[in-house]
């Protein structure tokens, strides 16, 4: 069996975005489901994904990839036609279902149909509550209804489980009542294994940006990493996803440090600071929402925040800077994080940090790189 590597971004800051897997998919439902097979895991997988998020620890077959998103959830894609995220909220599973009828309500009014409402079911001897939904014309979507498919389960000290398998490779719409059920069943079989593996961990939580891939990883961020020098006439560069193309102009005094399928990395040895931009797919939110989610920013306040327009495009950011105290020593680390709606329904992303250059909190820092071209 293939060595499976795991891929860390060295980003300093504390995950982002808590609890981003939103009020919009609050929910859940589905259709039968069959038992997970541990035997034929066990002999398909010796190697699985150790993962920690948010204070637990998930065993994840090492089979497509695993994302610790910006978005504050953890995506697995295993197959093109879905994608399984999962966040850790507050309350238990039985604080939703006292609920369900009020949630229920809050979803309809959000724009969702219910496919199927609330119900409680048991996967391998573990208690769920499914439910489905179902969203005309949503921003971005490949097909004409988008569908969702929610698991929610106990995950102990009162909080829960939130698993929303989203359908973004499939028109299920398009399918017959058994096609959709069996995909339905292939999907939560999938999602239940995840989250039923999930253990309570004192370990560190993985990072913003640590993803986990099958096969093609391409090392780690180290500092004897292969830095690209820009020529005076190679200042443009671009960043891709699916089929949209970001251009932007890279500023003389960066290079490049890091470049693969998630995002791009610049350094800045001028003031030591790193730039990292990325195309956000698989988000039911505006660039407006990511900059509202920021009640994770780290141990500090929000120092700045607002929109900046460049070339028509409105870009909204905010700052905070983090304060050490180590061995009588004071170090401030400075942060900025800014996001732009793009035409296809995607949201393009700048991140920045430093230490002890708070210039990195200004927006205008990052002229450049909002100087953008959609192709």
């Amino acid at each position: 069996m293939k060595k499976f590597k795991k891929v860390l971004y060295v980003i300093i800051s504390v995950v982002i975005f808590t609890g981003a897997i939103a009020a919009a998919l609050d929910f859940m439902g589905v259709i039968n489901l069959k038992n997970h097979d541990q035997t034929e895991d066990e002999t398909l997988y010796s190697e699985l994904w150790h993962i920690v998020f948010k204070g637990y620890a998930f065993s994840v077959k090492p089979a497509g990839i695993a994302i610790i998103h910006e978005s504050g959830c953890l995506n697995i894609r295993s197959t093109d036609e879905y994608l399984v995220q999962i966040d850790v909220e507050d309350d238990s599973a039985d604080d939703f279902w006292n609920d369900r009828d009020g949630r229920v309500q809050h979803m309809k009014e959000s724009g969702y149909t219910m496919e199927q409402y609330p119900e409680k079911i048991r996967v391998d001897d573990r208690e769920y509550i499914r439910y489905i939904v179902s969203m005309k014309e949503e921003r971005g979507a490949e097909y004409d209804s988008s569908y969702f498919c929610v698991l929610i389960s106990d995950a102990g000290d009162d909080k829960r489980f939130l698993t929303v398998v989203r359908f973004d490779g499939t028109d299920i719409a398009a399918m017959d009542t058994a096609s959709r059920n069996d995909m339905y069943e292939k999907a939560i079989d999938e999602a239940a294994c995840v989250t039923s593996s999930a253990v309570p961990t004192d370990e560190t939580n993985d990072m913003t940006g640590s993803y986990w891939q099958a096969d093609g990883c391409s090392g780690t961020f180290s500092s004897d990493v292969v830095k690209e020098e820009y020529t005076d006439a190679e200042l443009v560069d671009s960043i891709a996803n699916e089929d949209i193309y970001v251009s932007y102009e890279i500023p003389e005094n960066f290079i490049l440090l890091r470049d693969d399928q998630t995002r791009k990395s610049y350094y800045s040895e001028a003031d030591k600071s790193q730039v990292i931009v990325s195309v956000i797919p698989y988000t039911w939110k505006s660039a407006a929402d990511m900059a509202e989610d920021r009640n994770s920013a780290g141990i500090s306040k929000v120092t700045a925040e607002g929109q900046y327009e460049e070339k028509g495009k409105i870009f909204y950011y905010y700052a905070y800077s983090i304060l050490r105290i180590r061995n009588g020593t004071r170090k401030t680390s400075y942060y900025f994080n800014a996001y732009t709606d793009l035409e296809d329904g995607n949201i393009y992303s700048i991140n920045g940090f430093a230490d002890d250059s708070p210039e990195i909190m200004n927006p205008k820092t990052y002229t450049r790189f909002m100087s953008i071209t959609e192709e």
